[in-house]
């Protein structure tokens, strides 16, 4: 068995370039032509060059993949692929059409390697299992499962959708998380600029006038005195601090727990398990209805919640069901699933309509999310106007009240 690269031309006119394995050039003479293409140019391709080639351009195209977020590589696929397919396209004429856009570098190089697997014989889910930081393992095994059921078209459809929703709820908690970390981060970089060529001047001179000095004056200045004495220090253990919290994050066991302690927050942890379940609840629905079974649809989705928490209790969740016990039931022993989905899935369950109730779960799940990052949108504002206007009057009134008791006394 050997590798022949070829170029060939379909019936149209269109071009064709990629490679086949057959015992001999007959035999893949004839697997080309039963594609419906017309050989231009044949040549066996000696196993070193072609792993060569291969390695090559698979490092070429991660180079300019990382450049570009994979989300959003995953989201125009995905749509594209379903409205062309919905159309009646079949897969390699669709990814031709979308190779000839006039697309960024990466998204071409990613539809081109693509393309080249399925001329040459490839299924499509192999071929994006290959690029695993854009097409994650449960997003694979849909497309596998719409090829091998012939539902491939509505399976490219939900995902689309799917992956939007997704999309945007990552969007929205960024964005409700966004405006108090800029205020808090410019209103440290103020205090720290006050501190280093205001709080000095204003030290020399209180120290000058003999003054008693006020307990908060007293501490800035000392902070500062410590601040100068032992910058060294400081800075190595800001260092150490921060390769101990990468570790942490990038430690299985610590990041389960870390992320189990973020659920429990007041507002965010909230916020956090009704975006998780609302994705979970969506991929599920997608799957049986495609009639992939519970069992199966819960190992596919073993790895997407990026919540580590979430993602070991969906392992639990899997052995349970795979044990025998009902699925709201065990969902119930969760302690991530918000309470009122559990009652819908348990419904949904009883009369034999979960993949509907599933959906409906999701929507549910979704109005909770975007409700409540409304609510954190609207609470960030005025509390961190409250903590820097708090901390701005401390350092003010650190440097004013001395001045203000010294003149008293003068007068």
């Amino acid at each position: 068995m050997g590798v022949f690269q070829y170029e060939a031309r379909n019936r149209a006119g269109e071009f064709f370039a990629g490679t086949v394995e057959a015992h001999d050039e007959r035999e893949a003479a004839g697997l080309i032509r039963r594609r419906g293409l017309w050989v231009a140019s044949l040549c066996r391709q000696h196993g070193e060059v072609t792993a060569e080639r291969g390695t090559r351009w698979r490092q070429q195209l991660a180079g300019a993949v990382a450049k570009t977020p994979p989300a959003k590589l995953r989201v125009l696929f995905l749509r594209q692929m379903a409205a062309m397919m919905q159309a009646g396209m079949p897969v390699h004429q669709a990814l031709q059409a979308l190779a000839k856009s006039d697309a960024d570098r990466a998204y071409q190089s990613l539809l081109q390697q693509l393309l080249a697997g399925i001329l040459a014989g490839r299924p499509l889910h192999e071929m994006m299992a290959m690029h695993p930081a854009v097409f994650p393992v449960s997003l694979c095994g849909l497309v596998r499962a719409g090829e091998e059921s012939g539902s491939l078209t509505q399976i490219f459809a939900q995902l689309a959708d799917f992956e939007e929703h997704r999309y945007e709820a990552r969007e929205a908690l960024k964005s409700a998380l966004l405006y108090p970390v800029i205020l808090l981060s410019v209103a440290l970089v103020a205090l720290v600029l006050m501190a280093v060529f205001v709080l000095p001047a204003f030290a020399v001179m209180l120290q000058d006038l003999q003054a008693e000095l006020p307990w908060t004056t007293r501490l800035l200045l000392a902070l500062m005195d410590f601040v100068r004495d032992n910058w060294a220090g400081l800075l190595g253990g800001a260092a150490l601090t921060a390769l101990a919290a990468v570790s942490l994050v990038r430690d299985a066991r610590s990041r389960t727990v870390l992320d189990g302690w973020l659920l429990r927050l007041p507002v965010l942890g909230s916020l956090q398990r009704s975006s998780a379940w609302r994705i979970l609840l969506e991929l599920f629905a997608v799957m049986l209805k495609n009639g992939i079974p519970l069992t199966t649809a819960l190992a596919m989705a073993a790895d997407v919640p990026a919540n580590r928490h979430i993602a070991c209790e969906m392992k639990a969740l899997r052995a349970q069901v795979e044990s025998g016990q009902p699925f709201a039931a065990s969902l119930r022993q969760l302690t991530s699933c918000p309470r009122l989905l559990v009652e819908l899935l348990m419904a949904g369950e009883v009369t034999g309509t979960l993949d509907a109730m599933m959906e409906k779960a999701a929507a549910f799940a979704a109005a909770d999310a975007r409700h409540r990052s409304a609510r954190v949108e609207a609470l960030a504002e005025p509390v961190m106007i409250f903590v820097v206007g708090g901390m701005i009057f401390f350092f003010v009134l650190s440097i004013v009240l001395p001045l203000l008791t010294t003149m008293d006394a003068l007068v």
